[in-house]
């Protein structure tokens, strides 16, 4: 008998990783599991946020791992080291680094007074 998509889909997990970047890497351990991608990914953001809000390197590395019956597959990366090397290298192609705010040169006029009558 044939195993129907939506059946294989329910024995299929999505578990967040976080890992200590190095060599060898070291697996810090299981954080988040999900039943599908994009609960995990929101995980693995909302956890940087509240773990590492400026990026400054507090959480070394994350990984979402899908985990079916047979098999285990690292599916999404979060690399801190590396993503610094990404942000130096839109600066060399923009000129700015597009990651950060940005503010207008343009500044709204003055409101005119308007004259009095004495």
């Amino acid at each position: 008998m044939a195993m129907t998509a939506s059946h294989a889909a329910e024995h299929e997990r999505y578990e967040v990783h976080e890992v200590l970047a190095g060599e060898p890497a070291l697996d810090l351990g299981l954080r988040f599991e999900a039943a599908d991608f994009v609960a995990a990914v929101d995980f693995a953001f909302a956890y940087l946020e509240r773990r590492d809000p400026g990026r400054e390197g507090v959480v070394s590395a994350l990984e979402i791992v899908r985990v079916t019956r047979s098999a285990r597959e690292t599916v999404w990366t979060y690399s801190h080291a590396q993503s610094r090397s990404i942000a130096r290298d839109l600066v060399r192609v923009w000129g700015f680094d597009p990651g950060q705010g940005w503010r207008s040169p343009y500044r709204t006029p003055p409101r005119p007074t308007p004259a009095r009558n004495y």
